[in-house]
């Protein structure tokens, strides 16, 4: 049982596990793209070298299988206008403290 409690305690949980704590500046239920998804769409594609949310959008679309080996994804990737208006509309403490954790 020590083992275990221990083990717990120094497992930091995954990046979507962190991303799903992060709140999002819009009304879950209007929007089909959650954010637990957006983040670790906009991570991978910043890390894949997109500069923009155009070329976020293309990157998701391009690797959605791989995205979805996470993730469900059902509606697709988010548009430009979509990803904008989310990171624009989000706090970036909150952002920068589930990508650093």
């Amino acid at each position: 049982i020590l083992a275990k409690s221990l083990l717990r305690k120094s497992c930091p949980g995954t990046p979507l596990d962190h991303c799903a704590e992060v709140e999002g500046p819009r009304d879950v239920r209007r929007t089909p793209h959650r954010l637990p998804a957006i983040l670790p769409l906009v991570v991978c594609g910043t890390i894949a070298a997109c500069d923009d949310y155009e070329t976020i959008a293309a990157w998701g679309t391009a690797h959605l299988d791989f995205q979805r080996r996470h993730l469900p994804f059902a509606h697709g990737v988010p548009g430009v206008r979509w990803l904008t208006i989310l990171m624009n509309g989000m706090n970036p403490g909150l952002f920068a403290g589930a990508f650093t954790a």
